[in-house]
């Protein structure tokens, strides 16, 4: 099978002939031992845009708000790029400041938007304002690479391309991009009129995103959820989050597609509710040592759950013969191999993924056949 195969069995509910083992663009970095390691079955997965709008926070998506206008300003801050954001509106204004420099790339932000009570009547007001139109094919300039269907075509056979980024749920779009966890807190307890009619308002207007990605030719479509019970307690997850998985999803399954879910955290508290939701796949899920839940727990609990795993990040430092180890220890929880993807959707240590990488490999080559034994 190729590598595109391997993983389109898994996600139809077929038994591949080995267990696929992928990695999200753009790890690891091209060059010779990349190729050898593409050429001995690893799939490279990437994002590709279904929609004209900006999942990033509030972002700097003007043209895409006919009715805000965003000011920018950059700067070095100890040699890092600065972004400072003011986003103008009819009803007031808001600001935000991003820092470059994250893994993949990214940039985090370092200021929320809102900070004071009449900063939700502003996001509020540029969330509705938001235009959303499908971008996947023939639309605009959809031959772009970043669009999802020249994506497609690009890694081919080599891989696969989820639809998304999607946003995160309104719950935690409110957390890591409108209000950061301290203000979260906070107005959680002393203004829910404020925090619930922005979440409702987040919420009607991701119905409409997701009935647009539930007509485009993606398969997957990708939440970018970061869910971990660090933050987010068994009460608000069952209030705030599976409704919106279950109603997502329903949207979806209805167009034969399927919801992803990025669940890279802490899930132990979250797994039984994970188990009851319209979820199909739980991506980037890290086990102990990264996370709380054990893998062979995390099949118990979710029989019927794609587990797209993420290969623990610490592992890739160990010895060699211990990495060997963690990967055939991984192949006997998982036996015998339905329903599940070995991926690297984190962050590798750097340095370290030279040696791991041709080692989980070279284990998967020569273990990893279906249907896997658990002794």
């Amino acid at each position: 099978m190729t590598v595109r195969q391997r993983i389109l069995a898994v996600l139809r509910g077929e038994r591949p002939d080995r267990v696929p083992f992928t990695c999200k663009i753009p790890q690891p970095p091209r060059g010779e031992i990349e190729r050898q390691l593409r050429n001995e079955g690893l799939a490279i997965v990437g994002e590709g845009e279904l929609l004209g709008i900006d999942v990033e926070g509030l972002g700097t998506g003007s043209a895409r708000r006919p009715n805000v206008e965003v000011v920018r300003h950059e700067s070095l801050d100890r040699g890092r790029l600065l972004i400072r954001e003011t986003l103008r509106t009819p009803v007031g204004e808001v600001h935000q400041t991003w820092r470059g420099g994250g893994a993949y790339g990214t940039k985090r932000l370092v200021e929320y938007p809102i900070k004071q009570p009449q900063d939700y009547q502003v996001v509020e007001y540029i969330i509705r304002d938001e235009v959303y139109h499908p971008t996947y094919d023939n639309v605009d300039d959809s031959r772009r690479p970043d669009k999802f269907v020249a994506r497609a075509e690009i890694v081919g056979e080599d891989g696969f391309v989820f639809g998304g980024w999607m946003a995160p749920s309104p719950l935690m779009l409110m957390l890591w991009c409108l209000l950061g966890p301290e203000q979260f807190a906070v107005d959680l307890r002393e203004h829910p009129k404020l925090f619930a009619d922005l979440h409702e308002a987040l919420f009607e207007r991701q119905r409409e995103q997701y009935r647009l990605a539930a007509d485009s030719p993606a398969l997957v479509v990708h939440m970018a959820e970061n869910m971990t019970s660090d933050i987010i307690s068994p009460q608000l997850f069952r209030r705030y989050c599976l409704p919106c998985y279950n109603e997502f999803a329903s949207c979806l399954h209805a167009q034969g597609k399927l919801l992803a879910v990025h669940m890279d955290g802490r899930m132990k508290t979250l797994a039984a509710d994970v188990a009851e939701s319209q979820i199909d796949i739980i991506e980037g899920f890290s086990p102990v040592p990264d996370g709380d839940l054990e893998l062979a727990e995390a099949r118990r609990l979710w029989p019927d759950k794609i587990i797209w795993m993420n290969f623990p990040s610490p592992v890739h430092l160990l010895a060699p013969d211990q990495i060997a180890a963690h990967t055939r220890q991984i192949l006997r929880d998982v036996a015998p191999g339905d329903r599940f993807l070995l991926g690297v959707t984190e962050d590798i240590p750097h340095g370290a993924w030279q040696v791991s990488l041709p080692i989980i490999s070279q284990i998967l080559r020569e273990e990893g056949n279906l249907p896997l034994s658990a002794s």
